[in-house]
């Protein structure tokens, strides 16, 4: 398998007004296409950081990282959107329209990617039946559980068929249950070629079997 994710001893400083805090200084980290990464480390040692700067969001101090053959620190602004298209996002906290229904949600996920609408309804449908959403398809995010929502977020995240999907703390607000719930969608999506990059503290995701472990440690000065 060919590389599709690397850091090359990347360094990032954030700089306050009364202190500067070294998330790293010296990162370096590969993940191979269609594996299954799963990125740990204590609260505030840079996870988030790391997913923002695959999302061209934060650019590191130093280093290299390259995504699917892009060297994403040399990304022009006029660039990025179409690069994001390849990537697949789920975050902690949903993101999701409030005023419309699940469907309409991924749809949107649907028309900002560019893709032809005339297939839309056939996309919607499959990746609901892949995920087992089909009958959350016509409610809205307040007449859905969190781990209801999420589960959206996963098919709003692969509707345009992305090869990587990275999750941000993925089950940070969902009971013991919903984890194990999302892990096993998760091994599905990867089962069927996606490369998963997942930054969590969950121990059901993050002591899973099958998956490739990258731990990060910080400094703080």
């Amino acid at each position: 398998m060919a590389e599709i994710i690397r850091f090359s001893s990347v360094a990032k400083t954030y700089h306050g007004e009364a202190l500067e805090s070294k998330v790293f200084t010296d990162f370096s980290a590969a993940v191979e296409r269609g594996e299954f990464a799963v990125l740990t480390g204590v609260s505030g040692s840079g996870k988030t950081t790391l997913i923002k700067m695959l999302l061209a969001d934060v650019k590191p101090d130093a280093g290299e990282i390259w995504v699917n053959g892009k060297d994403v620190c040399r990304l022009k602004p006029r660039q990025i959107p179409g690069y994001r298209r390849g990537l697949g996002v789920v975050f902690q906290d949903y993101k999701l329209v409030k005023e419309k229904t699940a469907e309409e949600n991924i749809r949107l996920a649907i028309m900002a990617a560019g893709a032809p609408l005339n297939d839309a309804n056939k996309k919607i449908w499959n990746v609901a039946r892949l995920l087992g959403i089909t009958e959350l398809l016509k409610r809205r995010p307040d007449e859905m559980s969190g781990g209801q929502q999420q589960k959206i977020c996963l098919a709003r995240a692969i509707v345009n068929n992305p090869p990587i999907l990275l999750a941000d703390e993925p089950t940070a607000n969902l009971d013991p249950g919903y984890s194990k719930e999302i892990m096993r969608l998760f091994k599905i999506i990867n089962s069927m070629g996606y490369t998963l990059f997942v930054a969590t503290q969950d121990p059901v995701i993050a002591e899973a079997d099958g998956i490739k472990r990258i731990r990060i440690r910080s400094q703080v000065l």
